[in-house]
């Protein structure tokens, strides 16, 4: 099933991310690696690891916390050989009826447990960053997820007696337990290194949910329902929740970058959508914030009909964004459909990202 993942892109295009992304050199996790600061840091615009520039073509690969071990290591060596240092991935899965949980809503206790159990639990991300470390990989671990896959916002909003999707930015309850799972994580020690994960250089930097908006529910089958959104959520909301959790992020760990995982969306004057707040919003506001770090993008080309020249200036609009707010920002997914589009489109987007000196992406 790994392999899916690189089937995503025919060789002529992996091949050209290859040649984009110099391979560092990371090595398993060790008190001299901590010593040496081995954690990925920001300069203006820029990424830096070990006192250089740090460019990189990475990969998405969402699926790790419930993957087999043999596949984790045949993701992470094909990264490796391809020259693919970030990975991002997915550090939460929420459910009642899961083989693999690491949240579940107990309606006995009216709380939110946590698993930790090595096969079952959060222990299986332990094996991820040790085999990850082994391969000079640096993982982004995005904390939940605005879609119902693996549970998302919308398993607090519905276990939690919330109404509205948005109602996860603002209720005080949900918000109190995902800050709970937030220090659990960073405090946890991994049984296999004997590091906590708030001071383990392999993670990149924690990323706060995946693609957060106004509205949520997702595209893998769900037993949530359709949770709606208020009249009243709006882009001062998610910037203010973004705000308050990086900075409850950065109260815990000091080593890691923080992001936010989002789709890049503007708050600007026009018709359109990715730019206008339609989407409740804001990238500037975002790349604002003292205690966001790094910005995000994405791009999903299944339904929207656009031209290159839009793409082309997308990912200049951020880089220019980024630039000004002096921050690195990365174009960290995108995709298209079908195979025969990727291989004609991604080098036109990759030699976009490095014209622009964008930071970093991942396909």
């Amino acid at each position: 099933m790994v392999k899916l993942l690189f089937s995503l892109l025919a060789a002529p295009v992996l091949l050209l991310l290859a040649s984009a992304a110099p391979l560092h050199t990371c090595k398993e996790v060790s008190d001299a690696d901590v010593a040496n600061d081995a954690f990925v840091k920001t300069s203006g615009a820029k990424f830096i690891l070990n006192g250089k520039n740090f460019y990189f073509a990475g990969t998405n690969a969402f699926y790790m916390m419930v993957r087999p071990q043999t596949d984790i290591q045949s993701l992470v060596t094909q990264c490796k050989s391809l020259k693919l240092p970030v990975v991002r991935t997915w550090l939460f899965n929420l459910g009642d009826d899961r083989d693999v949980w690491f949240q579940k809503w107990d309606a006995s206790k009216k709380v939110m447990t946590i698993n930790d159990d090595d096969q079952t639990g959060l222990g299986r991300m332990d094996y991820i960053l040790q085999q990850a470390a082994k391969n000079d990989i640096k993982l982004i671990f995005t904390l939940t997820n605005n879609w119902q896959d693996y549970g998302g916002m919308d398993y607090y909003v519905t276990k939690m007696g919330a109404k509205y999707h948005d109602d996860f930015y603002i209720n005080a309850d949900i918000k109190a337990a995902y800050k709970d799972y937030v220090k659990h994580v960073l405090n946890r020690v991994s049984k296999m290194t004997n590091v906590a994960y708030k001071d383990d250089p392999t993670i990149f930097g924690w990323e706060l949910a995946n693609e957060p908006r106004c509205s949520g529910i997702g595209g893998l089958p769900t037993v949530l329902g359709n949770v709606p959104t208020s009249s009243n959520c709006n882009a001062k909301m998610t910037t203010a929740w973004i705000s308050e959790m990086s900075a409850y992020v950065k109260s815990i760990d000091v080593n890691h970058l923080v992001g936010v995982g989002d789709e890049g969306f503007f708050n600007r004057k026009g018709n359109d959508p990715f730019y206008n707040g339609s989407y409740a919003m804001n990238f500037d506001a975002i790349m604002a914030l003292d205690t966001i770090d790094y910005g995000t993008a994405h791009l999903y080309l299944w339904n929207d009909v656009v031209t290159e020249s839009w793409i082309s200036q997308w990912i200049k609009d951020h880089a220019s964004a980024a630039s000004l707010a002096k921050k690195p920002a990365i174009f960290e997914e995108y995709g298209v459909y079908p195979d025969s589009e990727r291989v004609k489109r991604y080098p036109t987007w990759q030699k976009t990202i490095e014209d622009s000196n964008l930071a970093g992406s991942n396909f």
